[in-house]
């Protein structure tokens, strides 16, 4: 009724009565819910975009929570600066940035039916013809049916890798006549184990040009 009546403090405050007085009642995600219609009417969509991440982390499976979710798919959408602020948040607490350790330099392909082996061929071919004496390791698989990645391996030290970055022109070298999305940078060998295991290389990116490329 307060919600229906435009009394939206009030109502945040009679939501947030109910989930102290009944935390682990099926009415718990409903009364965040209607905290976050409530939000939503009198803040920003940041702010509202936080509220039904709640829900989502606490409540999944329940309406609730997939009517947060879709709610989120549709501000992200609407409004992608909110999906990059997320993404990097992210990004910078799972990643560390350490120019002393091994590094990778990686190529995305977010096209699971992209042709691996002639991606491969590409790279490899690139590399004797540029770097016939240093001996580097090339690498692809398919992660989750949802991309390629390919690594390249080898350099000696962090300063060798950023050359061999920046002189790896994706658009000349990978063959790409479907016009999928591609996009490359360098990784630590400790950011990769995190990197394996969180499987969103574009939150990576996010961490690489903030970081790296500064």
């Amino acid at each position: 009724d307060s919600y229906t009546k435009e009394n939206f403090e009030e109502a945040i405050s009679l939501c947030e009565d109910g989930l102290v007085l009944y935390p682990d009642d099926q009415l718990a995600p409903k009364f965040m819910l209607l905290k976050a219609y409530n939000i939503a009417r009198i803040t920003d969509e940041r702010t509202f975009k936080e509220e039904l991440s709640k829900i989502t982390g606490l409540y999944p499976t329940t309406e609730e929570g997939i009517r947060a979710k879709e709610i989120i798919a549709y501000l992200n959408q609407e409004i992608p600066e909110l999906k990059i602020e997320e993404d990097t948040q992210k990004s910078e607490e799972l990643y560390t940035k350490d120019l002393s350790v091994e590094h990778y330099f990686v190529l995305i392909i977010e096209n699971s039916t992209f042709n691996i082996n002639l991606a491969n061929f590409d790279i490899i071919s690139y590399n004797i013809d540029n770097y016939t004496n240093n001996n580097y390791r090339t690498s692809g698989e398919l992660v989750d049916n949802r991309y390629i990645i390919f690594t390249v391996s080898g350099f000696t030290n962090y300063a060798e890798a950023f050359d061999y970055y920046s002189k790896f022109n994706i658009a000349t070298i990978v063959r790409n006549p479907t016009r999928v999305k591609m996009y490359s940078f360098l990784i630590n060998n400790e950011n990769m184990d995190i990197l394996s295991n969180d499987k969103h290389p574009d939150q990576y990116l996010l961490f690489f040009s903030n970081n790296y490329l500064e």
